[in-house]
């Protein structure tokens, strides 16, 4: 199967500056966009984390209002004059509920996922990496966000789901994958060729504001990662948050469906793919006046 993306092209990108482009050329996709394509793949920390202190609740506390309560609000509560002008709209944190996690559906984040997600960012929202931040940063950051919520203050997470080793030969199944994706009617919300255009389309879409939209798997981007094991846990645990629930199936199954969504993925021209689709305007662009680290 081909690359979801030609290495060569991504290493150019990466040393491309986080702006919009200009007007004069239409078909270059947009560096910030891209930003979510490129490293890490799995975004775990790779130094051991730092104990708990009142100085990193500080930095935590400091970095949140300085770097994040522009979109989640000082309080994380998402009200913001900046979110109410992304689509879609950031996470309320003081909810406690968030799309990424490797824990089964219904249950908190594991820490790793917080951190994992604060470096790999979520692919077609304003929601960029934050791996510039050191890890220490990072582990401040997570410690904060869990004191936005009660929920971490009243039950743990459960354990995370052991992600098995995928198969090797993953031509094998991805036709047991398409006749699993008819069977379960996933293209209701992301069509048949997988374009996020399926009946149900519209119905997710809310009214206006696209709080949820169906995946479009031909761009090639998704918002955990286009890895196998990326798609085998989000099939296996769901989006919290939005109608893409958790599967119980058996692994092979969730395999097949894995392999069948990666050749919905267009090889394509890297300049002909479309913005993932944030529906904030080019001064709201992630990477064009958002806070970072100056410097960077």
């Amino acid at each position: 199967m081909a690359p979801l993306i030609v290495p060569f092209m991504l290493g150019l990108m990466l040393a491309a500056p986080l702006v919009t482009p200009p007007a004069s050329s239409p078909k270059a996709p947009p560096p910030w966009d891209l930003v979510w394509t490129i490293d890490p793949p799995d975004g775990s920390p790779t130094k051991p984390r730092p104990r708990p202190s009142a100085k990193l609740r500080e930095l935590g506390r400091s970095l949140y209002l300085d770097r994040c309560a522009v979109c989640h609000g000082d309080k994380g509560d998402a009200d913001s004059a900046l979110a109410r002008q992304l689509r879609p709209t950031p996470t309320a944190f003081f909810r406690g509920v968030y799309k990424l996690r490797s824990t089964p559906a219904g249950s908190l984040p594991t820490d790793g996922d917080l951190f994992r997600t604060l470096t790999r960012g979520l692919h077609g929202t304003a929601m960029k990496p934050w791996r510039r931040l050191s890890e220490r940063e990072r582990w401040a950051l997570v410690g904060h966000l869990k004191s936005l919520s009660p929920r971490f203050a009243s039950e743990p997470p459960a354990a995370a789901v052991a992600v098995p080793t995928p198969p090797r030969q993953i031509a094998d199944i991805q036709e047991r994958g398409e006749a699993l994706y008819l069977r379960y009617a996933c293209g209701a919300c992301h069509g048949t060729t997988g374009e996020g255009d399926g009946p149900a389309h519209d119905r997710w879409r809310g009214t206006g504001r696209r709080e949820t939209r169906a995946r479009d798997f031909s761009r090639g981007r998704f918002i955990r990662g286009a890895e196998m094991e990326d798609l085998y846990l989000t099939l296996k645990v769901g989006i919290e948050g939005t109608p893409m629930m958790a599967y119980a199936l058996p692994d092979e199954e969730l395999w097949a469906l894995a392999a069948y969504v990666r050749v919905l993925v267009r090889e394509r021209p890297l300049e002909d793919f479309p913005p993932a689709g944030t529906q904030a305007s080019d001064e709201h662009a992630p990477g064009a006046g958002l806070p970072d680290r100056p410097g960077n």
